[in-house]
């Protein structure tokens, strides 16, 4: 009987035709898979939207608060605990931070949801604070949290936003990650007068006004913030949410430069980490509740 065998060059050809097919396919078979989690947290922000006009229903049509106020003043810069009493260290019943804890926007806004894993978008990679002991022992299970609020909309009537299907009301603003037990306003209103015991947003008027809200400011990322395909998923304070692209134009140094009428940041390295925000001088742009986002399409 005559046999005949693939010849060295041969398996070589066939090997190299699987091998340049796989590299084709690999990276669909990916944004498939992105673009289906991509889905999966939009739904997430869809469901925290609607939590949180109920939220503003069952209070006065007014949105929940994005730090704790204790005896030392506004929490506006810290990081806070989700769900409120997981800390072991600092949450037995009389601690006064603890008890600021329950009435911050992750946690008010939880019971009309029910279900801590929304919060965690499925791209998200687990990131955890460097405090290993509060880890270790925890009071009861944590949360993860992917989202953050704006809180220029904080103790802010649902009347008074002048464009609601284009103001953000919450976001993926600390990037690709699940942050373990803690969440964080992005952006945040600037309050560090501890005897005035509101914090509120104060527009622009020819200047910075003074006091507690007169400015706000954002905090760095835990991951890029290009989530998902070159995105991330946004909800509006009339409850829609909708995926952005974010980075519009790349130059030739591989800075990213963008729009401002639909994106938080000026720009991205070539990871998609921000560099800078847009703003007013006092406040991030697109974050504003009193701005008329028409006058400028």
């Amino acid at each position: 009987m005559n046999r005949r065998a693939f010849t060295l060059i041969e398996l070589l050809v066939v090997i190299a035709i699987i091998a340049i097919l796989a590299a084709i396919l690999f990276p669909v078979f990916s944004q498939a898979r992105e673009k289906a989690r991509q889905s999966s947290c939009l739904s997430n922000t869809k469901q925290i939207g609607l939590a949180f006009l109920m939220y503003t229903q069952d209070y006065d049509e007014l949105f929940p608060l994005a730090g704790g106020y204790t005896s030392n003043g506004w929490l506006w810069n810290y990081w806070h605990a989700f769900p409120a009493d997981w800390r072991p260290d600092i949450c037995p019943p009389d601690n006064f931070r603890c008890q600021s804890y329950p009435n911050f926007w992750a946690n008010s806004t939880l019971p009309y949801m029910k279900n801590m894993d929304i919060w965690a978008c499925p791209s998200g990679t687990p990131s955890r604070l460097n405090l290993p002991s509060l880890y270790a022992a925890p009071r009861k299970p944590w949360g993860k949290i992917s989202y953050n609020y704006n809180g220029l909309l904080m103790q802010y009537p649902q009347a008074g936003i002048v464009a609601p299907a284009e103001l953000t009301l919450v976001w993926e603003a600390r990037g690709k990650v699940q942050k373990e037990g803690f969440a964080l306003t992005q952006p945040a209103l600037v309050c560090r007068d501890p005897a005035d015991p509101t914090c509120r947003y104060k527009p622009w008027n020819n200047g910075c006004q003074p006091g507690n809200g007169g400015t706000s400011a954002w905090f760095g990322h835990d991951g890029t913030q290009w989530i998902h395909n070159n995105g991330a998923n946004f909800v509006m304070t009339d409850g829609h949410a909708k995926w952005r692209r974010l980075g519009a134009v790349t130059s030739p140094n591989q800075d990213v430069h963008t729009d401002w009428s639909v994106d938080p940041y000026t720009g991205y390295d070539p990871q998609g980490f921000p560099k800078y925000a847009w703003t007013d001088g006092c406040h991030l742009w697109l974050f504003r509740p009193d701005y008329d986002f028409s006058l400028h399409p």
